[in-house]
């Protein structure tokens, strides 16, 4: 369960992020990265993954189809791999 000062850090996270984004595709993806950052951003056991995520909140932001959407996340998957 989340703290609520992680709840607050999500919802600033999503805040910031869904402002202007009409995909539903992007929005999902960007309140999954958003959870992601708050729950693992700090952990140096994830350091690898964070870059991926962190491209996914400022790139699909204002993302307005799902096809760009998706396409979004591909290019943020391709320039953070594993």
């Amino acid at each position: 369960m989340l703290a609520q000062s992680d709840m607050e850090k999500q919802a600033q996270c999503e805040l910031s992020a869904i402002r202007d984004t009409r995909s539903p595709l992007a929005v999902q993806y960007i309140r999954s990265a958003c959870n992601w950052l708050v729950v693992n951003g700090d952990s140096l056991l994830n350091a690898s993954s964070k870059g991926y995520y962190v491209c996914l909140v400022r790139q699909l932001s204002g993302a307005q189809s799902n096809e760009a959407a998706a396409a979004i996340m591909s290019a943020c998957r391709a320039s953070n791999p594993l």
